[in-house]
């Protein structure tokens, strides 16, 4: 759609994999902070931990926040504000089913320390936003 093609498709054609690289980082350093804690499947044991060091000091899915910014980095790559938008969409979609279903599961094993610390860290995916 050549009409929706952003202003600086060269520009964004870098700015695309910077971001796309900058999501690996943030979703590398959320997971290797959880450590053995961290599992593709959704589970909660109740021995488990909240974590609130490295990423989790400013958002409660730091991994998702990553996973997130790689695909709005493929969709800026694309040089097309549709692109963009269908990313974002789809992954606010996605992780935003995905969080509410985490976070039910942490609140229910963890009960009051994850409380504390979804009172102390308010942001799901973006510091000062969401």
């Amino acid at each position: 759609m050549p009409a929706l093609q952003v202003p600086a498709p060269t520009a964004a054609f870098w700015l695309g994999p910077g971001t796309i690289l900058l999501g690996v980082i943030v979703r590398r350093s959320a997971v290797r902070t959880l450590g053995d804690g961290f599992a593709i499947e959704v589970t909660v044991e109740e021995d488990d931990k909240v974590i609130e060091s490295g990423p989790y000091r400013w958002v409660r899915h730091p991994s998702y926040t990553g996973a997130l910014l790689s695909l709005v980095g493929a969709g800026i790559t694309l040089g097309n504000w549709l692109s963009i938008a269908a990313t974002v969409l789809a992954g606010l979609a996605g992780y935003g089913y995905r969080i509410r279903v985490e976070e039910r599961a942490l609140r229910k094993t963890l009960d009051g320390d994850y409380l504390e610390y979804a009172e102390r860290t308010p942001y799901r995916l973006v510091p000062g936003l969401w």
